[in-house]
């Protein structure tokens, strides 16, 4: 009863997100540069048009409009992509500017660990400038992990950021992407990290057919893979949930891969899941697009352009398909009985024409 009572008092606080849909979260995707080539990028940048990337002017302009124009009372943080975000040379300049503000004040960034590696004194400025949290890739031990990066060398690089980051103070994030030739290191790789680095959390996502890895299909997990991954998660998060409230632990959690069903959401991180992508979380992508998150893919189309419109405007006005769901409710969401909590799934897995790649719950719940 009082698991169910939870659950109802979630999804009324879910409810009232998207009726409000208070602006809480920036996610902006610096460049779509990257000085990486790996195996499952989402948004690789071959074709890209670079020209059309932000000036630094026109980012700090967007960012100082949004104060202008929203309540920003709750506020919570700002989330920078890429690509990788520290090939972007005025990227210190631009943080230095829009840190002078105390609403931009909890940044995080996520990044290979290639730059940060190599210049580690980039961490100290980076704090300085309303940067709180860093989230590093490591995929697998040395030799997987420069495979699936593309480039020898970037497995140390990405440590040697990971545990700079740790020894400044920063909120640090390994993440590693579960993919089919990594799955069997997972755990091992987990006790590493606890040990040589200590960050607050080793992020595990499940790779995602979208871009390279639609290609490299080889490295896509099967549905055994994918419940060995659960698995291995449900077992540390239950050794380990009492410890959350320590900072000097480390936390474990699966990503936004997808809703899990009411039996095991909230027992492999500290959280229940439901895509918030245009509910309470703008994008704000590497051109001046505006979309709800950088991992959904560009087909899907924008909601706006911040060289065009006003923010607020594109934000009160656009964003329906993220803030109402019928749409979504196509093939095997029609008689599922997990969608009043799950609306059809986290977005970046969704297709214009309301298919999706796949579904987790579907996944760990298949005979």
């Amino acid at each position: 009863m009082e698991l169910e009572n939870n659950f109802c008092n979630w999804k009324s606080n879910i409810e009232n997100l998207i009726e409000g849909h208070p602006l809480q979260i920036i996610s902006w995707e610096a460049t779509r540069k990257c000085n990486l080539s790996c195996k499952h990028c989402g948004s690789p940048s071959e074709a890209v048009q670079l020209p059309e990337e932000l000036s630094s002017k026109e980012v700090i302009g967007a960012f100082k409009q949004i104060e202008e124009d929203f309540d920003m009372s709750h506020f919570r943080h700002v989330n920078i992509t890429g690509g990788e975000p520290l090939v972007r040379k005025d990227l210190p300049y631009i943080l230095e500017n829009i840190s002078q503000s105390p609403h931009y004040r909890n940044i995080d960034i996520q990044t290979n660990g290639v730059v940060l590696g190599k210049n580690s004194d980039l961490i100290k400025k980076l704090k300085k400038f309303g940067v709180t949290g860093i989230g590093v890739s490591i995929d697998g031990d040395r030799e997987s992990h420069d495979s699936f990066r593309g480039m020898r060398g970037s497995y140390d690089l990405a440590v040697k950021a990971a545990k700079s980051a740790v020894d400044e103070g920063l909120t640090v994030t390994v993440s590693t992407v579960a993919h089919a030739k990594n799955v069997d290191q997972i755990p091992q790789l987990y006790e590493s990290v606890k040990r040589e680095i200590r960050p607050r959390t080793f992020r595990v996502m499940t790779i995602d057919p979208l871009g390279r890895a639609d290609l490299n299909k080889e490295y896509l997990l099967s549905s055994n893979q994918t419940k060995e991954v659960i698995s291995f998660l449900q077992r540390e998060y239950a050794d380990n949930c009492e410890k959350y409230g320590n900072s000097n632990e480390t936390m474990v959690e699966l990503g936004c891969g997808g809703w899990l069903g009411k039996d095991i959401e909230g027992t492999i991180r500290p959280f229940i899941f439901h895509c918030v992508a245009g509910i309470n979380n703008l994008g704000i992508l590497y051109d001046g697009k505006l979309a709800a998150c950088s991992n959904i893919p560009r087909e899907f189309g924008f909601e706006g352009d911040l060289r065009k419109d006003r923010i607020r405007d594109i934000w009160d006005n656009k964003y329906q398909k993220y803030r109402k769901f019928e749409w979504k409710k196509t093939e095997d969401c029609q008689s599922c009985g997990e969608w009043d909590y799950c609306h059809g799934g986290p977005m970046h897995k969704m297709k214009p024409d309301g298919s999706r790649t796949d579904c987790l719950y579907q996944i760990i719940n298949k005979e």
